[in-house]
């Protein structure tokens, strides 16, 4: 007698698992390991929340990104920087740290690759182009910051 309603609480339980609250994906995995100079990194915080999450699960819209670079040779702390970041909606980013060198400790956040999220349907916010890797590898154009770090709070 009491068995059929745990059943029927576990069950619909395990269905309302399936559907997802979020509309993206921070990946801080590299995707491509064929790029000099660039790092995996570890996205620390979203918008304040921290978390050792892999990979971060957010909503689409403009979030704080908490992001720590592993040191480069002779450091032994991570390198920590905000950077304000806009996540399309379904959209899978696979983050990265570039820097200008091996010894360099100031980096620049990449997107080093982008991809639609599998079963997302976009109603808006999609995004404006469909990442294409050429088939030429001087047709692939530098990496670009995504955007400028936050200033420090007082």
């Amino acid at each position: 007698m009491l068995r059929t309603p745990c059943l029927l609480l576990l069950a619909t339980a395990a269905l309302s698992g399936c559907a997802h609250q979020w509309d993206s994906v921070l990946d801080g995995r590299l995707y491509t390991r064929t790029n000099l100079h660039r790092y995996p990194v570890s996205i620390t915080a979203v918008d304040g929340e921290y978390s050792t999450i892999v990979p971060r699960r957010v909503d689409a819209g403009v979030r704080r990104l908490t992001i720590d670079a592993a040191p480069v040779a002779g450091f032994h702390l991570p390198v920590r920087k905000e950077f304000t970041f806009r996540v399309e909606k379904c959209v899978r980013y696979w983050l990265a740290a570039q820097r200008t060198s091996a010894y360099a400790q100031d980096y620049e956040l990449v997107i080093d690759h982008a991809e639609a999220v599998p079963g997302c349907n976009p109603t808006s916010g999609a995004p404006a182009q469909a990442v294409v890797v050429p088939a030429d590898v001087t047709q692939i154009e530098p990496p670009r910051p995504v955007a400028t770090p936050m200033p420090k709070r007082p």
